[in-house]
């Protein structure tokens, strides 16, 4: 569709909504133009899996953003939309509501190789109320008694944004969490994914967006459109109890992974910028560190959560495609505050979502598919585990446990 047909659709919308443009002063970034989708991309794209080899499990499961697996034990957890943990059992085919957080759990990983606790990032969720001790952020649950511990549930206030900053270690701004008050400090935005240190000390959160009333799913849908830097890399150092500012001024920071294990400390993270379509690999410490590179750039879709597989190679969740009116408005940022005063369920949303395979470098593209949303929507991430895929998805109608074997995919060596 060309920028005029565009116009025209929402001419009368945007005449209606003249004067009550972007009432919850949603920051707008500068105009930025997207370019056509990588042909590296186009060359793997292949014919949609979902339509016949999709299989569905665990019927009572809800729609959920994340997903991890105790293969010693043959158990899952879920993180739930309906605001719980929810358990797997593989071995009698149950699932169970297991532990509620204090508001809806997001990204999960354990917190070591024991797999003793799970270390869930957590939010308020858009469309949900929650009440006022309800506090976003980081949490860990002891999987024997379900305590749940806070961890991070405040962050400094920073004085001003330096955009598109990598901090080097010996930079790094870094408070200690005991000494962070009202006054110079503020809740968590938005606790969204994490990652964990090999040896479990550091936990690396990604808070996508920095908002008074951020929130998952469609209350960052305004952020979405506004496309301003804010987006930050916090590291959390169990030993040290102090929180550092990792990346500064990035656009929806999302998914994250550590790039390389095979270092005592970590030389560079991936990062989805989901909103700018990109991926980023970060250098945060070594030779390199306080640069960036951008893996990818244009990308086909919204990409949203990273896992590796047993052979290192990058799975994206790519939970809703781009469109040639996201191209238009992100071009044209004059146009974002009318766009921001129509209510969200006038506003387009495509039933697509799709995956996509990199190498382990993060730079070659290997597979890519887009599903029409007919069997699986919204996407957030693809888990690989054993011989099978999952597929997470962000959609509160959802129900059950999604996943194709592997081989149906005919991915090759």
């Amino acid at each position: 569709m060309d920028h005029i047909n565009i116009f025209n659709k929402f001419k009368c919308l945007i005449v209606l909504s003249f004067f009550a443009c972007n009432t919850n002063n949603i920051k707008i970034g500068n105009a930025y133009q997207l370019g056509k989708v990588p042909d590296s991309i186009v060359h793997v794209t292949r014919q949609d899996p979902f339509l016949n080899n999709l299989n569905v499990s665990f019927p009572d499961l809800p729609g959920h953003d994340d997903l991890i697996f105790d293969n010693k034990n043959q158990i899952a957890f879920a993180s739930g939309m309906d605001g719980w943990i929810w358990k797997l059992d593989f071995k009698t085919k149950s699932a169970e509501a297991w532990v509620k957080t204090p508001v809806n759990p997001a990204g999960l990983q354990f917190s070591n190789k024991s797999n003793e606790s799970i270390l869930a990032c957590a939010s308020r969720l858009g469309g949900e109320k929650y009440d006022t001790t309800s506090e976003v952020g980081l949490y860990e649950i002891n999987i024997k008694n379900k305590s749940v511990t806070p961890l991070v549930l405040r962050l400094p206030k920073l004085e001003s944004t330096e955009f598109e900053t990598v901090y080097p270690e010996s930079k790094r701004p870094t408070y200690s969490l005991p000494n962070l008050n009202e006054k110079n400090g503020r809740p968590f935005s938005l606790c969204n994914d994490l990652t964990v240190s090999k040896d479990g000390n550091r936990i690396y959160i990604s808070e996508p967006f920095e908002s008074t009333n951020a929130a998952m799913g469609s209350g960052a849908v305004p952020e979405a459109i506004g496309l301003y830097p804010h987006g930050k890399l916090w590291m959390f150092d169990r030993k040290r109890n102090t929180v550092s500012l990792v990346m500064n001024g990035f656009t929806f920071v999302d998914g994250i992974i550590i790039a390389d294990h095979t270092t005592s400390k970590e030389e560079s993270v991936i990062i989805t910028e989901t909103t700018k379509f990109r991926i980023i690999k970060a250098y945060i410490n070594g030779k390199e560190e306080g640069k960036f590179e951008v893996l990818f750039e244009n990308l086909p879709g919204l990409a949203d959560g990273l896992e590796r597989d047993s052979k290192g190679r990058i799975w994206v969740g790519i939970i809703k495609p781009r469109s040639g009116l996201i191209n238009f408005v992100h071009n044209n940022p004059w146009i974002k505050p009318l766009l921001l005063s129509i209510p969200q369920k006038v506003l387009p949303i495509a039933k697509k979502t799709g995956i996509l395979l990199l190498d382990p470098s993060g730079k070659n593209a290997l597979y890519y598919v887009m599903h029409d949303g007919s069997k699986i929507k919204d996407i957030s991430v693809v888990v690989p585990n054993l011989d099978t895929l999952y597929f997470p998805t962000f959609d509160k109608s959802s129900k059950g446990l999604f996943s194709i074997q592997t081989t149906s995919l005919m991915l090759g060596e």
